[in-house]
């Protein structure tokens, strides 16, 4: 009975394809919108292969031999230092292209650092600060020159983000949003349910609640997952966005479907109204695709932490995002435990809520 529910359902889905036809098709084009809108401020926030600063020499406490050695020592850590010998070293930064602008002066030198490479400018100051102890040991041993000279540096090399490309980014979240409104493919089922009153004939019928929830939940995790995963492919063609871990990024999809088909179920249960429980369930997706970097990169977003590991689509966006420009992600059991908490969450509430009212009407 439950093959027949199922199969019934998918027909009376199919009638409204243009709904299904809207998971595929708006993620598209919010894609193509969203990549191109911040394509430049994500490329901001890619790694430099060089760091450019320039020097000043005021005084003879720095020799052009100590100059010479550094420069060339810095050049093979991506350092290039140039020289001005006159103007005001804030002009510089600001009018240079230059991170940064450093004046020897006597024993003493001073740093200027641009407000929009403030990393850049630590690396410099870190720099400076060792070739000065290197200078100043080499002071004290006369007979030993820069050259000789060296510093003993700690070299770590902590975890970090990757930068991601802007069509990756939205290439992924943009489909994961949409995927959680996997209520409007249901709305084919229940408006035939209300207009032929076929709740009122599984009323007397001996099917129980699961079986019924069931015969819902099914056909709209398959029509939707269909529907996401042509809209994926589709961004591949289009756009080349870079999927990684093809296989485990298809099952966190497929979690993240089947959570957000479970929460439209329970909430349509509850209200029994599909109006209310469209504008109910777009609530919800909003906030959790708000704080979890469905509009604005979660990368760079002032959200606090603890607001963004409460949404579900920040767990998922991160696992997927993490796949593709790193490979691994951390995030990956978050993001199925979580929709799977959903699934079975809601799917408790929505039989619930169903036997309940049909008690009620019995």
């Amino acid at each position: 009975m439950i093959r027949y529910l199922i199969k019934n359902n998918l027909k009376l889905m199919s009638r409204s394809i243009t709904n299904i036809l809207l998971l595929v098709i708006m993620p598209l084009i919010l894609i193509a919108l969203l990549s191109s809108a911040f394509n430049d401020m994500m490329k901001k926030y890619e790694d430099k292969t060089e760091i450019n600063a320039g020097y000043r020499i005021e005084g003879d406490s720095v020799s052009a031999e100590m100059i010479d050695v550094f420069k060339e020592s810095a050049a093979k850590e991506g350092f290039i230092l140039r020289e001005y010998p006159s103007g005001d070293p804030k002009e510089l930064v600001k009018n240079e292209d230059i991170d940064g602008f450093v004046i020897f002066k006597d024993d003493t030198y001073t740093i200027y650092q641009s407000g929009d490479a403030k990393e850049e400018g630590k690396l410099l100051e870190y720099a400076i600060g060792s070739f000065c102890e290197t200078a100043a040991s080499a002071t004290m041993e006369p007979n030993k020159s820069v050259a000789e000279s060296s510093v003993e540096l700690r070299v770590e090399h902590p975890d970090y983000m990757k930068a991601i490309d802007s069509k990756d980014y939205y290439g992924i979240i943009e489909i994961v949003y949409f995927g959680w409104c996997a209520i409007v493919c249901g709305a084919g089922i229940f408006m035939s349910e209300k207009k032929y009153r076929i709740r009122k004939k599984f009323q007397v019928s001996n099917l129980s609640e699961t079986k019924l929830y069931l015969g819902k939940f099914i056909p709209m995790l398959l029509a939707v997952s269909i529907g996401t995963f042509v809209s994926s492919l589709l961004s591949i063609v289009l756009f080349g966005v870079h999927w990684g871990n093809p296989l485990l990024s298809m099952l966190i999809i497929l979690f993240s479907v089947a959570a957000a088909t479970a929460l439209g179920l329970m909430v349509y249960a509850i209200f029994d109204n599909i109006v209310i429980t469209i504008i109910g369930v777009f609530m919800v997706v909003w906030f959790a695709g708000f704080f979890g970097g469905s509009f604005e990169t979660y990368m760079f977003s002032a959200h606090p932490m603890t607001l963004k590991v409460l949404s579900p689509i920040y767990h998922i966006n991160r696992s997927l995002v993490e796949l593709s420009c790193m490979g691994h992600s951390d995030y990956v059991a978050s993001a199925i435990i979580y929709s799977s908490v959903i699934i079975i969450g809601c799917s408790l509430v929505a039989i619930l809520a169903g036997t309940i009212r049909k008690r009620g009407k019995a």
